[in-house]
């Protein structure tokens, strides 16, 4: 019996549970900004309209009891009536739900609400857990079945690669596999990866059972896998044909930059005059790795501009590269996206295409134009606020739009379900349209 085998068979508790219901993109953590900043509240009085932030037994805003926490609010007539509306849905759920909350409760739940409700979909209320896992997901090692997910265009988890020789690769799990149930746990209605991450993620040496759906088979799979520590290697480099090389770019975590000059000057020595830049389905990391790494390959010009806010002021800079070049400035680049290309990802390929170096190849990328801080909260909980808004050199910005490729391409169908990683030239025409492309160029 063979490991697929072993591992895999067809579920039949129920009928196939394809994601139906189109949902909200949620994107959670793609572009952090350059560091994790401790947030100190200071509840400071202002001459307006002061509630004393204490919640009674009976979860009602009391404006006549004194405490140690201070909220100030203005006193126009729409931020009053506002507060009273607070009031009165407190009291009611104090007095209503079918299981007493406790102060404690609703405060948690108001302070995940009015994180998660102020418009941008990448602000959010992190618990200590989903904390927690936001900072393995950057440091590139971490104990799981060594799979990457993205949340698809239908707000469901879903496989875009399967690691070489990783318990999910062992276990016959695929690309494109969409998550149904972890454990005993249904997650289709989870609208967080770092969520889902959670679940799957464990000890070493435990066994997590996960029902998937499989497109291409119209049905759900299950599979039992063995947890191991994963090392996520965050690129991968070869030569190709006629002086070119490639690098594929999984994400921009922690120690990336370095690894990539390395690759680069690998391919270098190797006599690679062009390189192919495989940015499919990464969906991003740290801001600090890809400006090293375009600083790397850029002469002296701007990378971005960002605006945003921050300590309650507007401001506005520009990321610019050193005169200083780790390569040839005759080298040119063809950047490979898809639809789950997004955030640092989308920088890095519209960078090079705004300063003359790269072409795009493959389908429009996902449009995340913004970066977020994480601000970690005293229990190690933490709140990610989008603080800025970043524009290419073009001056363009590409929040919800995405990059348009310079040349469309599309994968054969009959190629769903195999990660990018197992496509030969032959299956991966956006590949070959690459070669073609920077071919032509010598």
């Amino acid at each position: 019996m063979s490991e697929t085998q072993q591992y895999q068979h067809y579920s039949t508790s129920g009928e196939p549970q394809p994601p139906a219901t189109a949902r909200p993109q949620f994107w959670k953590y793609t572009l952090t900004a350059l560091i994790a900043a401790f947030l100190t509240f200071c509840m400071t009085v202002f001459s307006g309209f002061m509630v004393y932030a204490f919640l009674n037994g009976h979860g009602i805003i009391n404006t006549d009891r004194q405490t140690t926490n201070n909220i100030s609010f203005a006193t126009d007539e729409e931020t009053v009536e506002a507060v009273q509306k607070l009031r009165t849905v407190l009291k009611l759920l104090g007095d209503n739900y079918y299981e007493k909350l406790t102060d404690a409760q609703l405060l948690e739940a108001m302070t995940s609400g009015l994180v998660d409700e102020v418009g941008s979909r990448y602000t959010m209320y992190l618990t200590k857990e989903q904390n927690d896992q936001l900072n393995a997901s950057m440091s590139g090692e971490y104990v799981g079945i060594g799979a990457l997910v993205t949340m698809n265009k239908n707000g469901m988890a879903e496989i875009t690669e399967v690691l070489a020789d990783s318990p999910a690769q062992q276990a016959g799990i695929h690309a494109g596999d969409v998550f149904i149930q972890v454990d005993d746990t249904d997650v289709t209605a989870i609208d967080a990866i770092e969520e889902v991450a959670i679940l799957v993620k464990g000890e070493a040496g435990t066994v997590v059972k996960l029902v998937l759906y499989r497109a291409s088979e119209g049905r759900n799979v299950e599979f039992a896998v063995t947890r191991r520590k994963i090392t996520n290697a965050a690129l991968s480099c070869k030569m190709l044909e006629n002086g070119l090389g490639y690098v594929q770019i999984r994400d921009f975590s922690q120690g990336v930059a370095k690894q990539f000059e390395a690759a680069v000057k690998d391919l270098t020595s190797q006599g690679a005059e062009h390189i192919v830049f495989d940015m499919r389905n990464n969906s991003g990391g740290r801001a600090d790795e890809v400006i090293e790494m375009l600083d790397f390959l850029l002469p002296k010009s701007t990378i971005a501009t960002i605006k945003g806010r921050n300590n309650g002021k507007e401001f506005s800079e520009s990321w610019d590269s050193g005169a200083s070049m780790g390569v040839s400035d005759t080298m040119r680049y063809a950047l490979l996206i898809n639809g789950n290309t997004a955030s640092a990802a989308e920088l890095f390929s519209g960078c090079l295409r705004d300063n003359g170096k790269g072409y795009l190849i493959g389908e429009q990328s996902f449009g995340k134009g913004s970066g977020t801080q994480t601000y970690s909260l005293a229990d190690g909980s933490a709140i990610n606020v989008t603080i800025f808004l970043y524009y290419l050199p073009s001056g363009e910005s590409i929040e919800e739009i995405g990059l348009a490729p310079d040349l469309e391409i599309f994968l054969p169908a009959e190629v769903a379900g195999l990660s990018i990683s197992q496509l030969t030239i032959e299956q991966d025409t956006q590949l070959a349209a690459a070669i073609q492309y920077l071919t032509n160029l010598k």
